[in-house]
């Protein structure tokens, strides 16, 4: 099941991550293919005082040799103490320290993280919050986050804040902070209504983000977090791509959720192998055009429902092989959805137990599955 002669370059030590003329990743002067894992509740941990679990997910990520962690940086509204900003739009002061101790965590564990600025869905509140708080009653009410200027100009004054912040438990400023391997823009922006929206308008709205990424100082590099979309749902990769607008493009592998009619009359073995082939040919279709371009590309975020019973571990396993190595053959990193703390309900079902489930961490890791 293992991908064959995979090599996870951990890079712990590596300053500022950069990219070379071709596109590719360079860590302390030296191509690197990182290799990471999705970890959304961090910083509602961190936030909370819940070091414990925030360790826990480092010391599994650690064990599988994928030390890069991609996590949520926004919590928008309500009144959990980690929310990173208020009803109002104003910052969280305690919130913000939640992401001080994150940042601080990752430091010393020698893991990066890929900090996310926004979210499409409404987990942690996402855009729809932002513009109940900064932009009420904007038309057509998602899509005017992309176009309106209220909505952008919070969205740009919230980076700059983040960017601009010095860490208050080590001195850190963030837009110097080796551990943050990227600053991404959104996770998985859409533009569903076609009046407002085109192939350029999600393009354009990723360019201004990137601009104030810039603007206030970070010299780490801007990622997408788009899903990879050719078209659909308002994204272009091609387009995105093209453009420049941002260093590191993205995709998310869920051949069930884009492409459910292939495999809606497929069961046990015929189901796994079709999804296997779509999702590496997604990943050979995607990684050629990021090259065309001189970009890199990163998949982060795979999944997959295998069918219950008992070889559900080993279905899963075995897709996630395919795709692992599609993506070794396309030198391109991967940050499977997810891992969390030990205890974690498994809310969508696909939520990866490497001390459990052996089978997907030999194919996912480079070393001993952790305890």
């Amino acid at each position: 099941l293992r991908a064959e002669m995979r090599v996870c370059d951990a890079r712990q030590n590596a300053g500022l991550v950069s990219l070379d003329d071709a596109g590719r990743f360079l860590a302390d002067g030296e191509t690197w293919v990182p290799e990471g894992v999705c970890s959304y509740p961090l910083l509602e941990h961190a936030g909370n005082l819940r070091m414990a679990e925030v360790l826990d997910v480092f010391a599994q990520a650690e064990a599988l040799g994928r030390t890069v962690v991609r996590t949520n940086a926004f919590f928008d509204g309500g009144d959990n103490r980690a929310r990173l900003r208020n009803d109002d739009g104003s910052m969280n002061e305690t919130g913000l320290v939640g992401l001080d101790r994150l940042l601080d965590a990752a430091r010393e564990a020698r893991v990066k993280l890929v900090l996310v600025l926004a979210n499409y869905w409404t987990d942690y509140g996402g855009i729809d919050a932002v513009l109940r708080s900064v932009a009420p009653g904007e038309t057509p009410a998602r899509d005017a986050f992309w176009t309106g200027s209220r909505a952008i100009e919070a969205q740009q004054r919230y980076i700059t804040a983040l960017v601009t912040r010095v860490n208050t438990l080590n001195g850190q400023a963030y837009a110097e902070d080796a551990t943050i391997l990227a600053w991404e823009l959104m996770n998985e922006a859409r533009c569903d209504d076609r009046k407002p929206c085109d192939s350029e308008t999600l393009v354009t709205w990723a360019q201004t983000m990137t601009d104030s990424v810039r603007a206030a100082g970070a010299q780490q590099l801007v990622a997408w977090g788009g899903a990879g979309h050719a078209g659909e749902h308002g994204e272009d990769f091609e387009a995105m791509a093209a453009s420049g607008a941002v260093d590191v493009l993205t995709l998310h592998v869920y051949p069930e959720s884009t492409q459910p009619e292939l495999l809606v009359d497929l069961h046990g073995a015929n189901r796994a192998r079709v999804g296997a082939a779509i999702g590496s040919a997604t990943i050979t279709d995607r990684a050629r055009v990021a090259r065309r371009f001189g970009r890199p590309l990163l998949v982060e975020e795979l999944g997959w429902h295998p069918a219950n019973g008992d070889a559900a571990d080993h279905e899963r396993a075995w897709v996630m092989a395919q795709w692992m190595a599609t993506a070794q053959q396309e030198s391109v990193g991967t940050l499977p959805w997810m891992i969390a703390e030990h205890d974690r309900e498994d809310y969508d079902g696909l939520l990866i137990r490497p001390w459990q489930d052996t089978e997907t961490a030999a194919v996912l890791g480079c070393g001993e599955p952790p305890p």
